[in-house]
């Protein structure tokens, strides 16, 4: 287990007072993210596989239940002795059997499903219009607010866990740029950047997007290309990697030779709306007065965002989760939330952009991506 049992069962209770509280008799959990957070097991093999289903079905009272694979049951009981298992053999037995005849059994009061935004249930459409069906009766309600409630304030160890992927990603970025770009296809530059993330502290390098050259920039979620990186070309990547399960992303900007002035003063800008933003990460601050401060310092030194929605979001054990650095979320930031500050300009010249990852705290903002923002010569 990654996690102390004592913080664990934390969560466990956590999840079960929201319930008590709203009224509902259980949750059932089936994403990866919320079944690893309540119970530590990390089953990495088996999630990009859409023949078995892991269940975690959480009363309002009593043990928490699994519904999972037989041939995990000895891992599981290792590790939690007081939950309840119920194993299945799929893909010959499908899950919603089972898991009709769990929820039979659960305290009375409608069911939480994984429904909301930035969910996504672990059942095939077919089961859970099956189990929804047969618990028709009882009334399904919306579990994601319940379980981003809980989630996006981060414990001490979990925000160790997110210093050491963000430290990866840093290392990273300062190791290969410090290399140089000129000569190098943006393939092999992405492949050293996941390298050195994994040399430093990553347990695995999710994504590198990447992009370079005129008529490129537009490109800011693009996977990397064979394209050669020559003399004056601006490289640009984000990287995404986890450690322990728990995310970094952002992203650092690198010259192909000598940053000429207008790159640098664009630069500048973003790195200064950024900044903005992170001294309004303080607990008690809405999230709305955060992305309305970038917005303002935006037009105080007349640049146009990058339109992409938002200007930031939290992160943890998915690359974003709630809240939403945006003028419409109406999140309150406190103490444990992580988040990214990424406000972002496109030019002709190149892709702006200086996204950190930033723990609120009691009071100053730790920023936890230490990698330099400015612009490197390489």
């Amino acid at each position: 287990m990654e996690f102390e049992p004592a913080e664990i069962r934390q969560r466990w209770e956590a999840v079960q007072a929201g319930l008590s509280d709203r009224g509902w008799g259980c949750a059932v959990l089936t994403s990866e993210h919320n079944f690893v957070y309540l119970t530590d097991l990390r089953f990495d093999a088996l999630w990009p596989s859409g023949a078995r289903s892991l269940v975690c079905v959480v009363p309002s009272e009593g043990p928490l239940h699994l519904l999972i694979p037989n041939f995990l049951a000895e891992d599981a009981a290792g590790s939690h002795p007081d939950v309840v298992l119920h194993l299945y053999d799929p893909p010959f037995q499908a899950v919603e059997e089972p898991l009709i005849k769990i929820l039979a059994t659960m305290p009375a009061g409608p069911i939480a499903w994984e429904m909301g935004g930035e969910t996504r249930m672990g059942l095939s459409f077919d089961s859970a219009r099956a189990a929804l069906e047969a618990t028709r009766g009882r009334g399904a309600e919306d579990a994601s607010g319940l379980m981003w409630e809980i989630r996006m304030r981060k414990s001490s160890a979990e925000v160790a866990v997110l210093r050491t992927a963000a430290r990866a990603g840093s290392d990273a970025f300062l190791a290969v740029f410090g290399a140089g770009v000129i000569g190098r296809s943006e393939r092999d530059i992405a492949k050293a950047l996941a390298r050195h993330a994994l040399e430093s502290g990553a347990d695995r390098t999710e994504w590198v997007a990447c992009t370079s050259g005129d008529g490129n920039y537009h490109r800011f979620v693009a996977g990397p290309t064979d394209r050669i990186v020559e003399p004056g070309d601006l490289f640009w990547a984000d990287i995404g990697l986890t450690t322990r399960g728990y995310w970094t992303d952002f992203c650092r900007g690198a010259v192909a030779g000598p940053a000429d002035p207008e790159r640098l003063e664009m630069q500048a800008a973003v790195v200064e709306l950024t900044d903005a933003g992170i001294e309004r990460c303080r607990a008690g601050t809405p999230v709305t007065e955060v992305a309305a401060t970038i917005r303002a310092r935006a037009e105080e030194v007349g640049v146009d965002l990058l339109g992409y929605g938002r200007l930031g979001h939290g992160i943890g054990l998915t690359s974003t989760e709630p809240p939403s650095m945006a003028e419409w979320d109406p999140t309150i930031l406190a103490p444990g939330m992580v988040v990214t500050i990424e406000p972002a300009l496109v030019r002709p010249s190149g892709l702006y952009c200086a996204e950190q990852v930033v723990r609120v705290t009691e009071g100053e903002p730790e920023v936890l991506t230490r990698a330099p923002s400015e612009l490197t010569e390489a």
